[in-house]
């Protein structure tokens, strides 16, 4: 059956764009996401604050890295998770 018969002769799109809530909940998801990353940054730096840099290099810390995670090393240490 062709597209023309169903649509009684105008043709349809190929494909539909994004749509305005589709374009909202990929936001808020993006943003959540980031959010957690975050704070599972906050997290997790002063323990890798604690690691010693030749390890922190084998994990693939490059030198600004290491350097950023340094200033974390006063942080206190997270017991609850």
């Amino acid at each position: 059956m062709s597209l023309t018969t169903m649509t009684l002769g105008r043709a349809l799109p190929a494909e539909s764009g994004k749509s305005r809530l589709g374009a909202l909940l990929s936001a808020v998801g993006h943003s959540f996401l980031a959010a957690q990353q975050a704070r599972a940054d906050r997290v997790v730096r002063p323990y890798l604050a604690r690691v010693p840099e030749a390890e922190l290099k084998q994990l693939g810390f490059s030198a600004a890295e290491i350097a950023e995670i340094r200033q974390s090393r006063h942080l206190p240490v997270v017991r609850w998770v």
